[in-house]
């Protein structure tokens, strides 16, 4: 059977696509959330809604002692104001793909998604994905039922992120600024060559 695959677009947060957090999983986690409008959102938490009520009618029909017990969670969350507490009136996805992944057989495999320029070039670990850059993220929804919750719901699983509009890690601060008259670093003076030159190590050595 053919894996469903999604794509949904917005703004990017917290991405970890290059190197999985084991901060809460020793094996690792790759990934991102994504934030829009509302209304950009309705379609997408439509069809995972349905994906969710359908798991949820089937753990019924399973077992119809559930009915009274289990419910469903939210597709994704409202975003709220830090300072304000108010309705921002975007939401906000959470994608997951676990590093490694154990087998029956007790052996793993290890996965990671895919990550691409606006053309479908694989970007180089290199390139920091900052918040706020726009992307577009392929996933595979997997609905569950967990027992200890007594909840349904949909894990969206990080397939490919494509990087529409950049912005770099750690660049946000200084663009908001623009050019201005006045003062510039001075050019780095050209040492004599009578002089002994001092060798630097190559930054890939820190």
């Amino acid at each position: 059977m053919a894996k469903n695959i999604l794509v949904l677009e917005g703004n990017a947060l917290w991405a970890k696509v290059f190197e999985p957090d084991t901060k809460f999983n020793p094996l690792g986690d790759y990934s991102i959330n994504i934030q829009m409008p509302v209304a950009d959102a309705a379609a997408m938490s439509e069809q995972l809604e349905g994906i969710v009520q359908a798991k949820f009618n089937e753990a019924i029909k399973a077992d119809p002692r559930l009915k009274n017990t289990l419910s469903t969670t939210d597709v994704c969350q409202p975003v709220f104001d830090r300072e304000t507490g108010d309705d921002t009136g975007l939401v906000e996805f959470k994608f997951k793909l676990k590093a490694k992944v154990q087998k029956r057989d007790g052996t793993y495999y290890e996965q990671q998604p895919a990550v691409l320029d606006a053309k479908k070039t694989p970007l180089s670990k290199d390139v920091l994905i900052g918040n706020g850059s726009k992307v577009k993220v392929a996933f595979e929804p997997i609905p569950y039922v967990m027992s200890s919750t007594k909840k349904a719901g949909v894990s969206l699983r990080l397939k490919a992120v494509q990087v529409i509009d950049l912005v770099e890690y750690g660049s946000s601060a200084s663009s908001v600024f623009d050019e201005e008259d006045g003062y510039v670093v001075p050019d780095t003076p050209v040492a004599s060559s009578a002089a002994p030159q001092e060798e630097f190590a190559d930054a890939s050595d820190f």
